[in-house]
C-alpha cells in the first residue's frame, strides 16, 4: 500500500495502560510480514514521477523571417513516469530503467506526442584486473531546440545503441582501454505541407554508425589521468538515395579519430579535463585504411568552487559528429559555455549559464548553392546558435524538488532567423 500511493497508520500509546499486551504481541508479528527496506534505494524496483506545465513560443520550429506564417506557440504539460532496478550476482552488477511520458499541447491536440527511454545492461568485472558496462538502449523525444533542419514541422528523434567499454590493467598505473558499439538514429518529420518540406529533410540525416576504439589509460590516481584512445566510426546514411552524391550528400563516411586526455583535480575546489585530437575522413563504408584531410578537434572543460555556495563552470570545444541542425556529411561544431549555481539557502538553488557555437558542414562539401535543389540552399549553409538559461530548484522533501526554469535559443542559418523561448514548472517524485 505504500508503493501504491495510499496508507493508513494508527498509533497508540506504548506507555497507556494496555501497553503491556500491545508489546506481547509486536513480537509475534515479526516474520510473519517482510519488512520494507529502511532505505528505499534498497528496494528492488524504484520509481519517480514528473509532472511539468509550461509554454512553448516555436513548437514547430518556424523561422521569423519566411512566408511559412508566424510562429506556433502553445502551452503544454509533460507527464513522465520512471522505473528502474539493479541485481548483484557473482561480482556483476545488472541494471534495467525506463521511462515514458506524454507531450500535451493545450490547444493543438494533433502535436501531441510520446517520449520514452529505455536501457539494461551489466556492470562487469572480470578478475581483479579487468571491469567494464554492456548497455543497450532506445530513446525517443522531440527534437530540442537546434536539434533538426527541418522548419514548421514538429520533429522526434528515436535513437538505438548498443555499446560496450573494457578497461583491464596491464601493470602498475596502466591500463588498455576497449571500447566498440552501434547507433541507429531516425527521425519522424516528414512533409510538413510547405515546400520548403518536401524533401523530408531531417530524414536525409537518418543513420547508422558502428566504432571500435583501443588505447591506453595512465592514471595515477582516479583523480589525475592520462588517456591516448585511437577510433574508427563507419556512417551510413540510410535516408539519403544514391541521387544525392552528384549535390555531395554521401551515403557512407568513415572517421578516423585520435586523441589525448587530460583528467586532473589540482584541488577540492578546481578540476579540469582536456581534450586534442585529430578527425580524418574519407567516402565509403567502414574500413581500417587510413583516412585523409585531417582536422583538429578538441574539448576543455573546468570546474571552480570558489565558495561552499558558488560554483563556476567554462567550457569549450570542436567537435566533429553526424550532422542534426544541416545538411552534410558530417557536422563540424565550434562552441563555448558558462554557467553557474548558487545556493541561495539549503533548498534552494540558483543555476544559470549561457552558450555559443557555429557549426559547419565538414569534409565532401555539397555542391554551390546556385546548383543545389532549392529545398537544400538554406539547410546547407553554417548555422550560428545562441542560448541562454536559467532555473530555480527547491527541494521541497528530501524526495520532493520543484524547479522553474527558462531557456531562449536562436539559430541563424542563411536567411533564416528562429528563436524558441520555453518556460517550465516541474515538479518530482524521486524517492532514493
Amino acid at each position: 500500500m505504500l508503493l501504491g500511493g495510499a496508507s493508513a497508520v494508527h498509533a497508540d500509546d506504548l506507555y497507556a495502560s494496555d501497553a503491556p499486551s500491545a508489546i506481547s504481541i509486536a513480537p509475534a508479528m515479526y516474520g510473519v510480514f517482510s519488512r520494507l527496506p529502511e532505505n528505499w534505494s534498497d528496494l528492488p524496483v524504484q520509481l519517480k514521477f514528473s509532472e511539468s506545465v509550461g509554454y512553448n513560443s516555436n513548437v514547430l520550429n518556424t523561422p521569423l523571417n519566411t512566408n511559412l506564417g508566424a510562429p506556433l506557440g502553445s502551452l503544454y504539460s509533460l507527464t513522465n513516469y520512471g522505473l528502474s532496478t539493479k541485481a548483484d550476482w557473482e561480482g556483476q552488477q545488472f541494471f534495467a530503467d525506463a521511462s515514458a511520458g506524454m507531450y500535451r499541447y493545450l490547444a493543438d491536440s494533433e502535436l501531441n506526442s510520446l517520449a520514452s527511454s529505455l536501457d539494461a545492461g551489466v556492470n562487469w568485472t572480470y578478475g581483479s584486473k579487468c571491469s567494464g558496462k554492456l548497455i543497450g538502449s532506445e530513446q525517443t523525444s522531440p527534437s530540442q531546440p537546434g536539434q533538426q533542419i527541418g522548419s514548421n514541422v514538429k520533429n522526434n528523434t528515436t535513437t538505438t545503441s548498443f555499446n560496450e567499454t573494457a578497461n583491464c590493467l596491464v601493470t602498475g598505473n596502466y591500463a588498455f582501454v576497449l571500447n566498440s558499439g552501434t547507433t541507429t538514429s531516425t527521425n519522424s518529420a516528414s512533409n510538413g505541407g510547405t515546400t520548403i518540406n518536401s524533401a523530408n529533410l531531417n530524414q536525409l540525416n537518418n543513420s547508422q554508425s558502428e566504432f571500435i576504439a583501443a588505447g591506453i589509460n595512465y592514471s595515477v590516481s582516479q583523480t589525475n589521468s592520462l588517456q591516448f584512445l585511437a577510433t574508427v566510426t563507419g556512417t551510413n546514411y540510410t535516408g539519403r538515395p544514391i541521387i544525392l552524391s552528384s549535390q555531395g550528400l554521401f551515403s557512407n563516411i568513415t572517421e578516423d579519430q585520435v586523441n589525448l586526455t587530460y583528467t586532473k583535480n589540482f584541488s577540492p575546489n578546481l578540476a579540469l579535463i582536456a581534450s586534442y585530437g585529430v578527425v580524418g575522413v574519407r567516402n565509403g563504408s567502414f574500413t581500417l585504411e587510413p583516412a585523409s584531410g585531417f582536422e583538429p578537434v578538441y574539448s576543455l572543460l573546468a570546474t571552480w568552487t570558489p565558495t561552499p555556495k558558488l560554483g563556476l563552470t567554462a567550457g569549450a570545444s570542436k567537435t566533429v559528429a553526424p550532422p542534426t541542425s544541416l545538411l552534410a556529411n558530417l557536422q563540424v561544431t565550434e562552441s563555448a559555455n558558462l554557467g553557474l549555481t548558487y545556493s541561495l539557502t539549503s533548498k534552494l538553488l540558483l543555476a544559470a549559464g549561457v552558450s555559443a557555437s557555429y557549426s559547419s558542414g565538414g569534409f565532401s562539401r555539397l555542391a554551390s548553392p546556385t546548383t543545389l535543389t532549392p529545398a537544400f540552399q538554406p539547410f546547407s549553409a553554417n548555422t550560428n546558435y545562441y542560448s541562454a538559461n536559467a532555473s530555480l530548484n527547491y527541494t521541497v522533501t528530501p524526495f520532493v524538488t520543484a524547479n522553474l526554469s527558462y531557456t531562449y535559443t536562436k539559430s541563424v542559418q542563411a536567411n533564416l532567423v528562429t528563436p524558441t523561448s520555453i518556460i517550465l514548472l516541474a515538479l518530482t517524485f524521486n524517492p532514493y
